[in-house]
């Protein structure tokens, strides 16, 4: 994967367009779109602006790496798709409400776990 994949996964899990992206960047509508499709090395400037508003880490947008990022320690989730998108739309919930979901998880992995 490359700086660009790991954009447009962002993009997708946010429910952003790349023209969203500029928008909220302040930058001209083409340039995400130009430099995605040269598949250039991204200026600094974008790569800051990029992680400060997604709050990840520059170096793991660039190489996908980073021990203090969450996919180094939920990496079988980060390359589920579905799995991310769940956990991001989990942020956006009342904390009782997560808790609420962690409980009925562990009580139906520990009915799985019996059964078996």
């Amino acid at each position: 994967m490359t700086f660009w994949d790991r954009l447009m996964d962002l993009l997708r899990i946010h429910k952003m367009s790349q023209a969203d992206l500029s928008k909220r960047l302040d930058l001209s509508p083409s340039f995400i779109s130009i430099s995605m499709g040269r598949k250039t090395v991204p200026r600094a400037d974008f790569l800051m602006q990029v992680a400060d508003y997604f709050k990840v880490s520059p170096r793991w947008l660039m190489t996908g790496e980073d021990e203090e990022a969450v996919d180094a320690k939920y990496s079988v989730v980060i390359n589920d798709k579905r799995l991310m998108e769940i956990g991001y739309l989990l942020t956006k919930c009342d904390t009782d409400f997560v808790e609420l979901i962690g409980e009925l998880v562990e009580h139906e992995i520990s009915h799985q776990k019996t059964i078996w």
